[in-house]
């Protein structure tokens, strides 16, 4: 399991999400990890914020955008840089400081600010630091985060991917006090003609080979059956859904394990659904699991 000791935050607009920082003092203050932010040095209103966390260091209670907090025991670096940068900057910093969190907001002002969603596309794909995407919602004590694993490829690295999901999902949910779900999408038959001579011929199901392969990749956890769910349909639009109906406050992702045209089809799937999340997304990169 990689903990989290060393975390980024970018804090591009306080004013657009004001629960970045808490969420980020949250986790950064349960896994007793360094925390550095990064702010825009033309943002005034990220000053009173800032101010708080200070205050926080030397007193028993503050508030926070509304909400109490403990008495931090982190060390907090903030780093004040001019507006835009791009995704390179992000990485250089990234590179140079040995993150092993990186945490943004999920719906940035991406044309007031230089990460648009092509310099997304870099951060999720670049780069050997998993990627914490956070929205408005407040994170509520025993919460649930929803593993989106794909569970058809049986490579030895994917494997090791899917092992690697499920044991951060776990660590963040310790953190958090959340459950842990698995969910698993498949493509459904084109025909029930198609079906039903698969079914005479003695080849499993999709739904059964799928569930088969779930419980395989959950087997070496203490993860209940009615927290592992497979349903029908495209990642895009399955994800999504089954995340409000078992109302995930974030959910993990792949990401990097594909290059080239592979990358192209099976990434931007990836991007697809986190444009339709409604809740926050952990993306877990797949050269950091090797």
């Amino acid at each position: 399991m990689k903990n989290f000791k060393n975390i980024l935050v970018i804090a591009e607009d306080i004013g657009l999400n004001q629960t970045l920082l808490l969420k980020a003092l949250r986790i950064a203050h349960s896994a007793k990890a360094n925390l550095t932010i990064i702010a825009n040095k033309h943002d005034k209103e990220i000053e009173q914020h800032l101010e708080l966390i200070y205050q926080q260091k030397t007193t028993s209670s503050a508030l926070l955008n509304g909400h109490n907090l403990e008495k931090l025991a982190i060390d907090i670096n903030i780093k004040y840089c001019s507006a835009p940068f791009s995704h390179q900057d992000v990485l250089a910093e990234v590179a140079n400081h040995r993150y092993d969190l990186l945490i943004k907001d999920i719906h940035a002002a991406h044309f007031r600010w230089g990460l648009s969603w092509s310099d997304n596309h870099y951060l999720l794909r670049e780069g050997n630091t998993n990627l914490l995407l956070v929205g408005k919602t407040q994170w509520p004590d025993r919460g649930n985060i929803l593993a989106a694993l794909e569970t058809e490829e049986s490579t030895d690295k994917h494997q090791k991917l899917n092992q690697f999901m499920i044991e951060e999902s776990r660590y963040l949910a310790a953190l958090l006090n959340s459950e842990v779900h698995l969910i698993n999408c498949y493509q459904e038959q084109p025909s029930i003609s198609l079906e039903d001579r698969l079914l005479e011929e003695g080849v499993e199901e999709p739904l059964q080979q799928h569930w088969r392969h779930l419980q395989s990749s959950a087997s070496n956890f203490d993860v209940e059956q009615d927290h592992m769910h497979v349903e029908p349909g495209l990642p895009e639009f399955v994800i999504p859904h089954e995340a409000k109906k078992y109302n995930a406050d974030i959910v993990t992702l792949g990401a990097g394990e594909h290059h080239g045209l592979i990358d192209l089809l099976k990434g931007h799937s990836t991007d697809y659904v986190i444009d339709g999340l409604s809740c926050d997304a952990l993306i877990l990169k797949a050269n950091v699991c090797n």
